[in-house]
């Protein structure tokens, strides 16, 4: 009866070593998966010896996402492009927008964003850090095609005032212009920088991992090109939301790597049922 005792005892010892074993290796890899390391940037690619990935029946948009982001740039921009056309009709966010202007890095603008698609509208309010304006209206066909803005400071007494969107003015104090706002505008200008640069023999690219912005799962890349007349920066990082399946960080470097300008997009709701009505002078107290 004691061997018998000692046996069981031993048995039951040995099974409960084993069972905290697996449970020890089960949880190692379970917080392994949830707190993996991003992975090494690839190696530079020239595009002219990158595959290109068609798209299996099979493979989920992720998937088709980390494989563009590491071989193919111009696909994963076209394929971006279509996607957006098929399913987005207006979008509310924040945009957060810092540049540099004259040598100057200003300071990080926060922007309440209101877009249509069609027709084109776009309605901007600043929440922190205006410059010259602090409301801006814009609407492809409507206003005299130009855009409606209040101003800050001394004048900003006047209700409104006109000015075309691309008038010295604004390219003084300001790298963009509003009708050239939005991912799909952004992402077309995008895509034919790329394709000039592939076409001139320059264009680099490299997949650097899977990052996070404003708590959006991510899938980061960049984009390397020569100190040439035509190129407006050296260095291109875009991080694309792997929901979305659109690009919510850009970020832009020159030929001795600082920081040109830096726009992010958070807090994103797309087809909230925006109308043309709440794009006019009046609605906006403009």
């Amino acid at each position: 009866m004691n061997r018998l005792y000692r046996y069981a005892r031993h048995n039951r010892v040995a099974r409960l070593l084993v069972g905290t074993l697996v449970i020890f290796f089960l949880y190692q890899g379970v917080t392994g998966e949830q707190q993996g390391t991003l992975e090494q940037p690839q190696r530079w690619i020239p595009t002219a010896h990158a595959k290109l990935i068609v798209s299996q029946l099979t493979e989920q948009p992720t998937d088709k996402l980390i494989k563009l982001a590491r071989t193919d740039h111009i696909a994963l921009l076209k394929w971006a492009l279509d996607n957006y056309q098929d399913r987005i009709q207006d979008y509310r966010l924040t945009f957060l927008k810092q540049e540099r202007i004259n040598g100057k890095l200003k300071r990080t603008e926060k922007i309440a964003v209101k877009f249509k698609q069609a027709p084109y509208s776009v309605l901007m309010e600043w929440q922190k850090n205006p410059g010259a304006i602090d409301k801006l209206l814009y609407v492809e066909g409507a206003n005299d095609e130009k855009m409606v803005v209040h101003p800050t400071g001394l004048w900003s007494f006047i209700k409104s005032v006109k000015r075309d969107p691309r008038v010295a003015e604004v390219r003084r104090s300001s790298r963009g212009t509003c009708d050239q706002f939005g991912f799909y505008r952004t992402m077309k200008n995008l895509l034919a920088m790329y394709e000039l640069a592939q076409e001139q023999g320059d264009l680099q690219i490299r997949y650097l991992g899977e990052t996070e912005v404003h708590g959006r799962p991510c899938v980061a890349m960049e984009r390397l090109l020569p100190p040439k007349e035509q190129y407006p920066y050296g260095r291109l990082v875009m991080e694309f939301d792997k929901e979305y399946l659109l690009p919510i960080a850009i970020t832009c470097y020159d030929w001795q790597d600082k920081l040109l300008s830096q726009y992010k997009f958070t807090q994103v709701r797309f087809n909230t049922g925006l109308t043309t009505a709440a794009f006019t002078p009046s609605a906006n107290k403009l």
